[in-house]
């Protein structure tokens, strides 16, 4: 008798695993960017919809530098505009020459393709940009 509960007790305990394995946690991602003279490295990212994301950041570049992650569906162009800027961007983050910092943001929940810019006056002209592909 004993036995019998103990293996419906196993039984139950390996279901509810795999239940939960199935249901997975929250996802992560890591990525690293490297903000240069007049460049993002790589220039293509990539995160799941939701993931807490942690983003290892630096500015090897002679400039200062910032990653702006542009709201999905709006496009800035050049010369940016400050205004318009503040009001559609996602995330960002800015860095002195030399600087490195190891950030976190939680990505977007709706898939799709973002504008990645260096929102600095002038960057962008000269061909700072990216994108971040948020995938389901």
């Amino acid at each position: 008798m004993l036995k019998r509960h103990i293996l419906t007790l196993g039984a139950i305990l390996l279901l509810a695993s795999l239940m939960l394995a199935a249901c997975g946690g929250p996802s992560t991602a890591e990525l690293t960017v490297d903000m240069h003279d007049f460049a993002f490295e790589p220039a293509q990212l990539s995160v799941p919809a939701n993931a807490q994301v942690t983003l290892n950041l630096s500015n090897s570049g002679t400039l200062e530098h910032e990653l702006v992650i542009v709201n999905l569906g709006e496009r800035l162009s050049a010369p940016v505009d400050e205004e318009a800027l503040g009001e559609l961007v996602f995330w960002e983050e800015e860095l002195q020459p030399g600087e490195s910092e190891t950030l976190e943001f939680q990505a977007p929940s709706e898939p799709g393709t973002y504008q990645v810019i260096c929102g600095i006056a002038g960057h962008l002209e000269q061909g700072m940009e990216g994108t971040l592909s948020v995938t389901q």
